[in-house]
């Protein structure tokens, strides 16, 4: 990774403006440590999606959640520990995808999402603290050395 530091930290407070910054600067650090397009888009996405969440559902909207990303040779690791009302995403209920789009339910669609896209996930509650750890695959390098 050119000598650049595999672990992005960060303090975020969930509301509209910190999670689009955040976004912004967790996309450059994943594209600067050469993380291929397609698993920085879906961490960018859990990570936007987890926050607004919280944003909108926490019940602490000025309390920062500390958020943590690591980029490791197969996979982006992801932590996100914050002090909001105990939830977790993996027991949201499933929306029913083949509804059509006037009979479906309002929400839903983004935890799907989460849950799709990372490879594990796993949460926690200790001490009045979430602790939502998830990863995604890289995708596999397509260059061969020598050639």
């Amino acid at each position: 990774m050119s000598g650049l530091d595999p672990q992005f930290d960060a303090e975020v407070v969930a509301d509209a403006a910190a999670i689009a910054d955040f976004t912004l600067r967790t996309t450059d650090f994943l594209k600067g440590a050469g993380v291929d397009a397609r698993a920085v888009h879906h961490v960018v996405l859990v990570l936007e999606e987890i926050l607004t969440n919280l944003a909108t559902h926490g019940g602490a909207p000025t309390e920062p959640a500390s958020v943590r990303v690591t980029v490791e040779p197969r996979r982006v690791a992801g932590e996100i520990i914050d002090v909001g009302i105990p939830f977790d995403p993996r027991r949201a209920p499933e929306p029913d995808v083949r509804a059509g789009v006037n009979d479906r339910l309002v929400g839903g669609l983004g935890l799907y999402l989460v849950n799709h896209l990372t490879t594990d996930m796993d949460y926690a509650r200790h001490n009045g603290r979430n602790r939502l750890v998830f990863s995604v695959a890289r995708t596999p390098s397509r260059v061969h050395e020598g050639g």
